[in-house]
């Protein structure tokens, strides 16, 4: 998915704030490589100096990353939970087959 260039800064911005709804969009959708993907677009228009004309997009971006964080962590923890039970399951047969 490619985006074209944006040069003022409220273009920047506002194209920022859409990858960002994006990226909510995929991590709700548990589309983590899209999630990835969508980040690394957004990184450069953000990685910059901004004036104040921009705050409130900012502060919808800021919200978003932090929905984002709450998903993300989620997912780690739900991963690390299906890991376990797995390696727990793995062990009670290793366990079972040597008796």
């Amino acid at each position: 998915m490619s985006t074209p260039a944006v040069t003022d800064e409220t273009g920047m911005i506002e194209q920022a704030l859409q990858l960002s709804r994006d990226m909510l969009s995929a991590a709700q959708a548990q589309e983590w490589e899209q999630l990835a993907s969508l980040e690394a677009q957004r990184e450069p228009l953000l990685r910059r100096e901004h004036s104040a004309d921009v705050v409130e997009q900012l502060g919808e971006i800021l919200a978003c990353d932090r929905e984002l964080r709450t998903l993300v962590r989620q997912a780690r923890d739900e991963a690390a939970a299906q890991w376990q039970r797995q390696s727990g399951q793995a062990r009670a047969i290793r366990a079972y087959a040597q008796a």
